[in-house]
C-alpha cells in the first residue's frame, strides 16, 4: 500500500489580502482566459504604461483603489504559473450554462458587472438548493459561489475596518459557507473537472483532494491573522468576534485541529517577542547584576500586553501560551537572583537594602501570578516565601507596606510558663518588637492627641454655650452640657478611635512571632495577674 502525499503548501501563503490579490479580479479577466487572452492584456498593459492612460479595472467587484501598474504585472504573472492560477480560480466565480438556456453564461456573473449582488445571491440560493442529477454542477458552483461572495464581501469589510458606519462582517455565516463546500462532493468534483480541462502537466487531478484537505487550515490561518491585526490595534472587540467564529466553526472532521494550528502559527511572533525581550533582560542582568531588579520589573511590564494578546488569542492550556508565561516568570527570577547576589544585607531597617528586598518581594509576586504551569508557580511561591520570611523584621508590621524603623518598633512583653509552688511564682518573659515605620507610629500618636483635643473642645463647648446662653439659669444648664460632653466623648471614643486602636492592637498581635508565643500559652505583660516584682 502506498500513501499519496498531500501537497498542503499549495494554500500555505493564503492572506487576508487574499481577494484583492486574486489575479482575476485584479485583471479582470474570465476564468476561462488562455495564453493568448493574457499575452494580450500584458501588451496593452505595456502600452498604457509608456503612453500614460488610465489602467483597465474589473467589471465584476471592481477594487478600491483600484490596482496599480505593478499589481497587474503581478497578477498576470500569477496567471502565468499553473498551481497559483488554480488557487485564484477557487477562490472566484465559476460560471455555470444554466440548464434550459442553451449554454448561456451564467447571468449571474452579468448581475455582479453591475453591482446587483442581491441578485446574484438569490440566482445563486435558488440553484444551491436542486437535488436532480441534470443541475448537478450549477448546484455545486452555486454553492461554492455563496461562499467566495460572502468571504470577499467580509474580507473587504475587514479591510476597511477604520470605517464603523456598518455592521461587522458576519463570520459564522461565511464559515458556514464554507462548510457547505466542505460537505458537498459536487464542489470538489467540479474542481477535479477544471484541473482536468486545464491540461497541464504541473496539475494533478489529486490535487483537488489536496485542496480539500487544505482549505480548513488556509481559512482558519485567514481568520487568525484579523484577530492579531485586531488586537494588535487595540480592537479587542474585533478580535474576540472573529475568534468565537473560528471557535464555532465546523470546518470538516479536522476542524479542532486546524483551529490549534492556526491560532498557533498566529501567536508565535508574540511569544517569540517574549522570548527575546526576556533574553536581553537576563543578559543585562547578568552582565551588570546591579541592574536585576530594572531587568526584572522591565520583564514584567513589557511582556504584560504581549501576555495579554496571547490570552485572548490561545486557550489556557495551549503549549505555546503556557510556555511564554513561564518564561516571563522564569527570567524574572532569574534576574531578581543575579540581583540578590551581590545587594546589600537589609539589617538597618529603612535603608536601600530594605527597599530593594521589598520591591523584590513585589516582583516575585507578580512573577508567580504570570507563571503559566502549577510546578512554576510553586517554584515561585517558594522563594517568595523566602523573601518574607526574611522580610519580617524590616517591613512595617502595621501597614505591611513601608520599611520598619527601629525607633518606631512597638515593645511587646509576653510571659508564660508560669509555675506556681508553694515557694512562689516562676515564669517566663521575653520582649518582641514588632516592626513599625514611622508614618504610623505618628498616625498612632496623633490619633491620641486629637482625641484629647476633641474632648477639650467638648467641654469646653459645654461649659460655655448655656453659660453664654442662659447667664442668670445657674448650674442646671451647665451640667447637661457637660453630660452632652460626656456623651460626645463616649460616641467620638466608640465610632473612631478605639475602633483604630483595635484594628492596630488586632495587626500586632498577628505578628508571628507573638502568634506563636500565644499559642503556647503565653500571654501580655511582664508577669503573671497578681504577681508583683521579678
Amino acid at each position: 500500500m502506498t500513501t499519496r502525499h498531500t501537497d498542503s503548501g499549495l494554500l500555505g501563503r493564503l492572506s487576508p489580502r487574499l481577494y484583492r490579490q486574486n489575479a482575476f479580479r485584479v485583471t479582470g479577466l474570465p476564468l476561462a482566459a488562455t495564453g493568448r487572452d493574457i499575452r494580450r492584456k500584458s501588451d496593452m498593459l505595456a502600452v498604457i504604461e509608456k503612453t500614460g492612460g488610465e489602467l483597465p479595472v474589473s467589471d465584476v467587484l471592481p477594487l478600491r483603489p483600484a490596482p496599480s501598474a505593478q499589481d497587474l504585472r503581478g497578477a498576470l504573472d500569477r496567471l502565468g504559473d499553473p498551481r497559483q492560477r488554480l488557487v485564484d480560480e477557487f477562490f472566484w466565480f465559476w460560471p455555470v450554462a444554466t440548464s434550459g438556456t442553451g449554454g448561456e453564461p451564467d447571468p449571474t456573473l452579468a448581475a455582479l458587472a453591475t453591482g446587483d449582488t442581491a441578485s446574484a445571491v438569490r440566482h445563486w440560493s435558488t440553484a444551491a438548493a436542486r437535488t436532480d442529477p441534470e443541475a448537478s454542477a450549477e448546484a455545486a458552483s452555486a454553492v461554492h459561489n455563496l461562499a467566495v461572495l460572502e468571504h470577499l464581501q467580509a474580507l473587504d469589510a475587514e479591510q476597511a475596518a477604520t470605517d464603523t458606519s456598518g455592521p461587522p462582517p458576519d463570520w459564522l455565516s461565511v464559515h458556514r459557507r464554507w462548510e457547505n463546500v466542505l460537505d458537498d462532493d459536487r464542489v470538489w468534483e467540479g474542481l477535479a473537472a477544471r484541473i482536468r480541462q486545464a491540461g497541464n502537466a504541473r496539475l494533478d487531478e489529486s490535487l483537488a483532494a489536496d485542496v480539500r484537505a487544505a482549505l480548513p487550515t488556509a481559512l482558519l490561518a485567514i481568520g487568525a491573522e484579523l484577530a492579531v491585526a485586531a488586537l494588535t490595534a487595540g480592537d479587542l472587540g474585533r478580535a474576540e468576534r472573529q475568534l468565537a467564529a473560528m471557535r464555532a466553526a465546523r470546518l470538516g472532521p479536522t476542524a479542532d485541529e486546524a483551529l490549534g494550528a492556526a491560532l498557533r502559527t498566529a501567536g508565535t511572533p508574540w511569544a517569540n517577542e517574549v522570548t527575546t525581550l526576556c533574553d536581553s533582560a537576563v543578559r543585562i542582568a547578568e552582565n551588570t547584576s546591579t541592574d536585576g531588579l530594572a531587568q526584572a520589573e522591565r520583564i514584567l511590564t513589557e511582556s504584560a500586553e504581549l501576555l495579554e494578546r496571547i490570552d485572548v488569542l490561545l486557550p489556557a492550556e495551549e503549549p505555546t501560551r503556557v510556555r511564554a508565561h513561564d518564561k516571563v516568570a522564569l527570567e524574572t527570577l532569574h534576574c531578581l537572583l543575579a540581583f540578590d547576589r551581590t545587594r546589600g544585607v537589609p539589617r538597618a531597617a529603612g535603608d536601600n537594602a530594605a527597599r530593594d528586598h521589598l520591591t523584590m518581594t513585589e516582583l516575585l509576586t507578580r512573577a508567580e501570578r504570570t507563571a503559566g504551569s502549577e510546578a512554576i508557580r510553586e517554584r515561585l511561591a517558594e522563594n517568595r516565601a523566602l523573601l518574607e520570611s526574611s522580610a519580617l523584621h524590616i517591613v512595617c508590621w502595621v501597614c505591611r507596606d513601608r520599611p520598619a524603623e527601629e525607633r518606631s518598633g512597638v515593645r511587646v512583653w509576653m510571659h508564660g510558663e508560669v509555675v506556681r509552688t508553694f515557694q512562689g511564682v516562676q515564669w517566663s518573659k521575653g520582649e518582641i518588637t514588632v516592626p513599625r515605620c514611622r508614618t504610623c507610629e505618628l498616625r498612632r500618636a496623633s490619633g491620641g492627641w486629637r482625641m484629647a483635643l476633641r474632648t477639650v473642645l467638648y467641654f469646653l463647648v459645654a461649659i460655655s454655650v448655656p453659660s453664654m446662653l442662659f447667664p442668670g439659669a445657674g448650674g442646671g444648664f451647665v451640667a447637661l452640657g457637660v453630660l452632652a460632653a460626656v456623651i460626645a466623648f463616649l460616641v467620638d471614643g466608640m465610632a473612631v478611635s478605639w475602633p483604630a486602636a483595635r484594628r492596630e492592637r488586632a495587626r500586632i498581635d498577628s505578628f508571628p512571632p507573638l502568634a506563636d508565643l500565644r499559642g503556647k500559652g503565653w500571654q501580655r505583660g511582664e508577669r503573671p495577674l497578681g504577681v508583683t516584682g521579678g
